[in-house]
């Protein structure tokens, strides 16, 4: 039987328009996927997965054909989350909410920038676009899951904005995942550590790296999960190597069965404590 995967990330870009401090740095070459190139990724994944996560690094709305790609995740029934920082939500509005494909847009509220009116034009754009799609407003650089003063005043826009009741803004402050709104949602998690050979953490555990999950860089670098933006674990290319063939190797057999008896194989794996997070939304 064919391996399905509950999620397929795809780098449609690494390209941002942000700079923020708790990002990883990578000297990975800047670039956005061809059309031609997001087109044959399609057709190599699709019986593979029905949900497509244009996230890895970069910012998905900034690509320039972004319409096209989603008519192209339209034409073939691929559902599609998409991770963005907000700022362009505004300028990019009509294009997403004219395609069916969108299943959820994750909006990183923890991300650094200081543009005029920015949460006022995130939550104006998603309370439209959440009657077609789920929304999630991310605070993701937490400690042990306690709001500090920035996520305090981002929550007070939340609960201002959405005229919320007392019992939901309660919850805001103990609960890790509360619904606000139709289809809307505020996620809280802890800032994590990216994986990086140098982090000397020595971690073993289970992972959902090619279990449930693989990711595809820009360059189609095939990675075993999102947190791997510098291709450090290369299982291929997507672009020169049917998936089949990738799935069928020995390194992927034995990274899958090391998870499986909370074995780390890889040295990138030992060194990533982002598995610290299983049993939230790691979308």
């Amino acid at each position: 039987m064919k391996k399905r995967f509950k999620k397929i990330y795809v780098e449609i870009t690494n390209i941002c328009n942000l700079n923020c401090s708790f990002c990883s740095i990578d000297n990975k070459e800047k670039k956005e996927m061809s059309l031609d190139e997001f087109n044959l990724i399609l057709k190599r994944i699709k019986p593979y997965t029905d949900y497509i996560y244009l996230h890895v690094k970069g910012e998905p709305l900034l690509h320039s054909k972004l319409d096209r790609i989603l008519s192209m995740c339209d034409d073939t029934g691929m559902n599609v989350n998409i991770t963005t920082n907000g700022t362009l939500l505004k300028d990019k509005f009509e294009v997403l909410n004219n395609h069916n494909c969108i299943r959820q847009i994750n909006v990183s509220l923890h991300s650094e920038n200081n543009k005029y009116n920015y949460f006022d034009e995130v939550f104006e754009i998603c309370k439209k676009l959440s009657t077609k799609m789920y929304i999630s407003y991310r605070l993701w650089t937490l400690d042990n899951y306690k709001l500090d003063k920035k996520s305090t005043e981002i929550v007070q826009k939340i609960i201002s904005s959405y005229n919320l009741s007392t019992n939901i803004v309660e919850k805001l402050e103990t609960d890790k995942s509360i619904k606000i709104f139709i289809n809307t949602f505020v996620n809280k998690n802890n800032l994590f550590v990216w994986p990086n050979l140098r982090n000397n953490l020595n971690i073993d555990g289970k992972c959902y790296g090619l279990i449930d999950q693989l990711g595809i860089l820009v360059d189609g670098t095939i990675v075993p999960c999102c947190l791997d933006s510098s291709g450090i674990i290369n299982l291929g290319n997507i672009f020169n190597d049917e998936l089949s063939d990738i799935l069928k190797t020995k390194l992927v057999g034995e990274i899958i069965e090391g998870f499986k008896n909370n074995k780390s194989v890889c040295t990138l794996c030992k060194n990533c404590n982002f598995r610290e997070r299983f049993g939230n939304d790691s979308n």
